[in-house]
Order: structure tokens, then C-alpha cells, then sequence
């Protein structure tokens, strides 16, 4: 479930902000946690085609434990302690049925967009039975190949660009 989409612009962050950043220094993916709040916190989330996990580290900081994957580590930063990394194909994931509350893709749907009905069977394999997939594009190449691959149900919540996927 989206929170308010203004809700960094007018100083509402979730209660219990761990992360402590004015509004106006949040980098993009502490943005998009704080927009996706209720389906992060305190849950196991899944980063698919996590480049360099920024994603993956903003998100830390609320859910019980995230995982990330990608087909090599070489942009790959430096990770928190409840950050998990593995090199994995995400159209033949290793996971076990139902292990993720949530799946994110985040600026990463250019990449996988070949393989997407593979990608998207294996992410709902492991979502949980009310599990949710979220994608998430900022960079114009990504935006213009979830427009085409999911028309309307592509929504612009601020600078953000999601499509909600429900098990």
C-alpha cells in the first residue's frame, strides 16, 4: 500500500523515522522506502536487479531482513548488517516458496524487460500468499519500457514511476 505521496514534501515521515533525514536531503530510495513504508516495515523484502543495493540499505533500516540480487556484485556497495547479497538469476530464483512479504524492482526494468515473464513468475513464487511486487523507475529508460509493457497501471506518485503487482 503506497503512503501519501507527499509525505516527505510536508514533513509527514512514518512514525518512528530511523533514518532522521530532513525531507529535503532524502535521497531517492529513502523516498521510495518511506512511500512504500507499510509493505517494508517490519517485513522481509526482496530487491530484484539491485545494481548497487542503495535501495536494499534505505530499506534496512525498517524491515525485518532484506535480500538482493544480481547477476554480478560489481556495482555493489558497501551493505548494512541485515542486507543479504547473492549473485542469482532472478528468472530461476534460489528461494524457497513464499519467503518475501515484497519484491522490489527498482530502477532496474530496462534490464530485465527481456525476461520479465519469467522474472515476474519467480517473483510471485516467492512473495507470500499476500505478498506485493513493486517497480519502480526514475531513469527514462526504465520509464519508457514499463509504459509500454504495463500502460495505465503504471502510476506517477511524484518523481516515482510503480506498478503494484499483487500475488
Amino acid at each position: 500500500m503506497l503512503q501519501n505521496e507527499n509525505a516527505w514534501f510536508v514533513g509527514q515521515l512514518p512514525q518512528g523515522d530511523k533514518l532522521g533525514y530532513e525531507e529535503a536531503a532524502m535521497k531517492n530510495t529513502d523516498k521510495i522506502v518511506h512511500l512504500l513504508i507499510a509493505d517494508i516495515d517490519g517485513k522481509s523484502v526482496l530487491e530484484v536487479g539491485c545494481g548497487s543495493a542503495e535501495f536494499s540499505v534505505s530499506a534496512s533500516a525498517y524491515a525485518n531482513n532484506v535480500s538482493c540480487i544480481d547477476f554480478d556484485a560489481g556495482r555493489l556497495g558497501k551493505l548494512k548488517e541485515n542486507v543479504h547479497f547473492q549473485i542469482m538469476d532472478a528468472s530461476k530464483m534460489d528461494f524457497a516458496d513464499h519467503t518475501f512479504d515484497t519484491v522490489v524492482i527498482y530502477n532496474a526494468f530496462f534490464h530485465i524487460r527481456s525476461q520479465w515473464a519469467e522474472i515476474e513468475k519467480e517473483c510471485k513464487r516467492v512473495l507470500t500468499e499476500n505478498g506485493i511486487v513493486y517497480i519502480v523507475g526514475t531513469w527514462k529508460l526504465d520509464i519508457n519500457e514499463m509504459v509500454k509493457e504495463f500502460g495505465e497501471k503504471a502510476k506517477w506518485h511524484n518523481q516515482f514511476l510503480i506498478v503494484q503487482i499483487k500475488k
